[in-house]
């Protein structure tokens, strides 16, 4: 019986966790689940881009984050990121869903 309750408070504490980042907002769930092929050319400068991003991802401008995936090409940029933020870290995801009007995959 005792086990029993065990197992009862386990699985309501996975249920919780499991369900947390999904009961926030749907904006959770869609920055978690972005597109990523990180074997596509189109996603190599999205993934080259850590340390750019850090640097400008919380206090720069539109144009300083787009020119750490292309500084010749803002509009190239923000359509690889739109194809890519899935490889990126939660801080690029929520920036490109927040900043940038990327098409909802079908």
């Amino acid at each position: 019986m005792h086990s029993s309750a065990i197992l009862t408070t386990l699985t309501a504490l996975v249920a919780i966790v499991l369900g947390a980042p999904a009961a926030t907002s749907s904006h959770a769930l869609a920055t978690r689940d972005g597109p990523c092929d990180a074997s596509s050319e189109t996603c190599r400068p999205v993934l080259q881009a850590n340390a750019c991003f850090a640097a400008f991802i919380r206090t720069g401008t539109k144009e300083q984050v787009l020119q750490c995936v292309n500084d010749q090409d803002p509009a190239l940029a923000e359509e690889q990121l739109c194809a890519c933020y899935g490889c990126a870290e939660t801080t690029v995801q929520d920036w490109t869903t927040s900043n940038l009007e990327c098409e909802a995959s079908a």
